[in-house]
């Protein structure tokens, strides 16, 4: 409620390009079921609206499609839902859209802004598709009350202008004021059939101050509906979707929305004034024709893994529905283009990890007892293929924590990448996904691992990395499988290609792999440690100290068990072809015996570049 004279909206609108192929204004009212409220049966909806669900709605439709005028929310948790016709794009580092309502200086009467994905594309939000607070200001503050639910009773008899009693989860009790100049004759919406409503949510803390007999609502900093006067600026009414959380204040990342919802965030009586409500007056998409970002990012300036050309030590080509023959073979390791995986072995060729490559179609479930049936199935991926399609190829990702926990340097893990013309690259991102075996642990449990349950989670977590292997960069983490919200329509458990953004990790000479599960034991983590991996892509940098690496002319050279014409005062590092790390150090002699019969990348930095002997 206000007691100003209401100002044309207009004034606070961003005018529509006149080449825009979206309106930047509200499209459509999905729903609208305001609380008790001084003015509702009144003023929202007026009487003739408020007979039946249908004229409710129109009314509420009447009102916010194209942001025409306003629309009253009533009490605590009374909402109205919008949609657009067209996604709203989550645009990096910018505000997505703006929110009006019609508060001014010291009349500020806060709601929660709730957004939606329509994930099936049918113009719903649909029972399982999740719904994510965006935090505001005060979302951390000691005084809000998360998960609140508050219940309102129709008076008996109704119609006589009755306080409106409510309950709520947290003990308390009170009444909805039927303040002298609410002329209804009740403040229960007529066209509501039940005789209680119940409304749940975020409660903010109350912000009324009170002078005598004068009152004032100060706005909150930023993040909420009816909080700061229309021609605020954007840090003000604006919102960020990178603000989403889910209901146990989880960040989650969405590319775009589809759906807001607004709802008042205070329980709060203010004398004469009555109760406070949120008046909303509509939604300003302040990026109306952004496109999705696409990933992986296209350009000559991007290198994107290509598995298709894939090609081994051995040169063994992959036959269709198989995985790479030489999973257990000893000094083989894979490369495309400028990336190379590390791959190792052991247990007299019983073991391996790091990454092979695959291109199954299976995904079945190949058993909850025998783990047998899993070591031989291991190489399966819940999507059935590559990012290209089923069948394609990827890589399986088996991390081997065991040996890891020893590891001084990058190159003693297990799984990580490296770049085959010794630059450093700025990381971008990776299409990740289950893999069958851990997609069926999480789900149903195993031999090893229990059944995932609500505050579980498994993670594929990156970590960049210098040339020194030991210097870190920065890390970039994703939910294969999040059951942390306490709300079960929003637990994930991923089975098909998701983007893993990188860019955290900067530029990096090496990115690490590893894992980490909420069933974890005394040996380390129950859940199977495997993952897929595709699409891995990274920026080229300037790197004027390699810039010429592909023009410098071999001058030293190995024969047998030593290399020969290096320079006093280069520096080599030596690598096993698995990835891990023989030898490094300043060069003070024309030769050096290295181990015989074993293959090597030799990797030698002068002033001229860097040279490569194999």
């Amino acid at each position: 409620m206000k007691k100003t004279t209401f100002i044309a909206l207009c004034m606070a609108f961003l005018s529509l390009n006149a080449s825009s192929q979206h309106s930047e204004k509200i499209t459509k009212v999905l729903e609208y079921k305001p609380a008790p409220g001084q003015h509702i049966n009144r003023l929202f909806p007026t009487p003739s609206f408020s007979d039946t669900p249908e004229n409710a709605l129109l009314f509420a439709q009447q009102k916010l499609i194209g942001n025409t005028s306003m629309l009253g929310l009533g009490a605590f948790g009374g909402y109205a839902v919008v949609g657009f016709d067209h996604s709203i794009v989550n645009v990096t580092n910018e505000y997505d859209f703006k929110a009006l309502g019609n508060a001014f200086t010291n009349s500020s009467e806060p709601g929660v802004v709730m957004v939606c994905q329509d994930l099936n594309k049918n113009g719903l939000p649909d029972a399982n598709e999740p719904w994510y607070e965006l935090a505001g200001s005060e979302y951390n503050n000691t005084e809000t009350i998360h998960n609140y639910e508050i219940t309102y009773y129709r008076p008996d008899p109704d119609g006589l202008k009755s306080n409106i009693k409510w309950t709520d989860n947290q003990g308390a009790e009170g009444v909805v004021t039927h303040i002298s100049f609410a002329t209804q004759a009740t403040m229960y919406p007529l066209w509501i059939t039940d005789n209680t409503m119940t409304f749940k949510g975020t409660r903010l803390r109350k912000n009324a101050l009170q002078n005598g007999s004068m009152w004032s609502l100060p706005g909150f900093n930023w993040g909420y509906v009816d909080n700061y006067a229309n021609t605020s600026t954007n840090d003000k009414i604006g919102f960020k979707i990178d603000w989403a959380v889910d209901d146990s204040g989880n960040p989650v990342h969405l590319d775009y929305i589809d759906f807001i919802k607004v709802y008042t965030g205070i329980v709060q009586e203010t004398g004469w004034l009555g109760e406070t409500s949120t008046e909303f007056a509509g939604i300003v998409d302040l990026h109306p024709d952004a496109t999705e970002a696409v990933y992986p990012p296209i350009g000559e300036d991007y290198i994107t893994l290509d598995l298709q050309n894939t090609t081994t030590l051995a040169s063994t080509p992959l036959a269709a529905d198989s995985h790479w023959s030489e999973a257990y073979s000893e000094n083989v390791f894979l490369e495309s283009q400028n990336f190379i995986f590390s791959h190792r072995n052991g247990w007299g060729g019983y073991y391996w990890d790091g990454f092979t490559i695959s291109n199954h179609i299976s995904n079945d479930d190949f058993g909850q007892g025998d783990s047998n049936d899993w070591i031989d199935n291991q190489w399966e991926c819940m999507a059935k293929g590559g990012f290209n399609g089923e069948g394609s190829n990827f890589l399986v990702g088996n991390w081997g924590f065991f040996n890891d926990e020893t590891a001084a340097n990058v190159t003693e893990t297990s799984n990580y990448v490296k770049f085959n013309d010794g630059k450093t690259y700025k990381a971008i991102g990776a299409y990740v996904s289950n893999s069958a075996w851990p997609y069926y642990s999480c789900k149903y449990g195993d031999t090893f691992a229990r059944k995932f349950v609500q505050g579980d989670y498994f993670k594929l977590i990156a970590t960049g990395y210098l040339a020194d292997g030991i210097t870190e960069t920065g890390t970039a983490e994703y939910y294969l499988a999040d059951y942390r919200s306490e709300n079960s329509v929003q637990m994930k458990l991923n089975n098909s290609w998701e983007w893993m953004d990188l860019s955290s990790l900067g530029e990096v000479s090496y990115i690490q792999f590893t894992m980490e599960s909420t069933d974890t034991g005394d040996y380390g983590m129950n859940t199977a440690a495997y993952f897929c991996l595709d699409k891995l892509t990274v920026e080229k940098v300037n790197n004027s100290a390699t810039s010429n690496n592909d023009n410098i002319v071999p001058k030293a050279y190995r024969s047998g068990n030593k290399i020969f014409n290096l320079t006093n005062g280069d520096y080599i590092e030596i690598y096993r072809i698995n990835g891990t790390l023989l030898y490094q150090g300043s060069i003070i002699s024309s030769e050096m015996n290295i181990p015989a019969n074993e293959l090597f990348i030799i990797k030698i930095h002068s002033k001229e570049g860097i040279q490569y002997i194999r």
